[in-house]
């Protein structure tokens, strides 16, 4: 993006130098379209035909002043529709591989945990387990979980006609977005969000300048390390997400504004004084993931998840030796990717078979 932007301003700068010159009047843009450049290159061509103008290259040869600026103005065109091209193809991303253009750079947690700092083309797969079956699977392109939600769950509704009731997911699924279209379609809340599981962690609760550690007032208003009540409003923080929902923030800030305080670096690095926000609609959110998940049923529902989609993911890639696709773009990829799942499907439902027919014939000789 940071080339185009420097095209761009090539592009004027020559563009008012081919004005100044021939006496010409194109206008000039922040911005400009391949067929722009291309609709002036056509016109000088134009004019150099019309005037007999020689169109020389190579060595020993002296380019006219119109062939020289039709020669730049042409390069810029081509550049910039070959950014235009790579624009088309990468949509939504930002990124793709030039062997497979469907492919997304990511990092996968090969690199992350061995902090390698290396992405890799890759596909983003999800499924969904019931009773050790995949009952969905879908490939994605994007790298993150959490725009992954809807669109799976639509792709469920579409093949059964209903929604899950509870479908467990870790925090990479809990977002504004995902809570709201799943009270809008009657799906529970049991789906972590990304702090859920620093609250318990004793480390994360030693950093006492974290707002998550932070005690309130009966009125709900944060007390900060020092004994400070951050109850003093200084406006909303209003943004869009990627789904199109508000999100607002109330910003509270302390009455004396960190004045006299001994710890305020240690506090907030940015700023004056030490500001904090409160999503009421995702604070509420929030609050019921931790009902429906801290009950003796949610932990259970956690546990399951755990066993039942790490598992399977398990066995695809150490048993099957799935670690990589043989195929390349969107189309081949989700079908590879759908024939192992239904390959792991058959070989539960087989096992499920001869365990229970196994039972069976233990039944009869006793």
């Amino acid at each position: 993006m940071n080339s185009r932007k420097k095209l761009y301003l090539s592009t004027s700068a020559l563009l008012s130098e081919i004005n100044s010159f021939f006496g010409y009047d194109y206008p000039l843009r922040d911005e400009y379209q391949s067929w722009d450049l291309f609709y002036v290159c056509q016109y000088l061509m134009e004019v150099m035909v019309q005037t007999d103008t020689q169109i020389c290259y190579g060595i020993g040869h002296r380019k006219s002043s119109i062939q020289r600026y039709y020669d730049s103005l042409l390069k810029m065109a081509l550049k910039l529709m070959e950014y235009e091209e790579w624009l088309y193809t990468l949509g939504n991303r930002n990124s793709c591989s030039k062997t497979d253009l469907d492919a997304t750079f990511m990092a996968t947690k090969w690199d992350y945990y061995n902090q390698s700092g290396v992405t890799r083309p890759c596909y983003n797969c999800q499924i969904a387990v019931s009773e050790g079956l995949i009952v969905n699977a879908d490939i994605f392109q994007n790298p993150g979980d959490t725009l992954t939600w809807q669109a799976f769950m639509d792709r469920y509704h579409d093949y059964t006609g209903k929604y899950p009731c509870r479908p467990v997911a870790d925090a990479g699924y809990g977002s504004l977005d995902n809570y709201l279209y799943n009270l809008k379609n009657g799906i529970e809340l049991v789906q972590k969000y990304g702090n859920f599981g620093k609250k318990k962690d004793r480390r994360f609760q030693k950093r006492i300048y974290n707002v998550l550690n932070w005690k309130q007032t009966e009125e709900g208003f944060l007390i900060c390390p020092e004994g400070r009540v951050l109850d003093q409003y200084e406006g909303d923080n209003i943004s869009r997400t990627r789904g199109g929902n508000l999100h607002i923030s109330q910003m509270y800030a302390e009455k004396g504004h960190c004045e006299g305080c001994g710890n305020r670096a240690k506090c907030y690095r940015y700023g004056k004084y030490r500001r904090v926000g409160k999503n009421v609609v995702m604070e509420e959110l929030q609050g019921k993931v931790d009902e429906n998940l801290g009950c003796e049923e949610g932990k259970g529902l956690c546990r399951q998840r755990s066993i039942q989609v790490e598992g399977a993911f398990g066995i695809l890639k150490q048993d099957r030796g799935m670690t990589r696709f043989r195929r390349r773009g969107l189309k081949g990829v989700k079908m590879e990717f759908l024939l192992n799942c239904l390959g792991l499907n058959l070989y539960k439902y087989h096992l499920f078979w001869l365990k229970q027919r196994a039972n069976n014939l233990i039944g009869k000789l006793n």
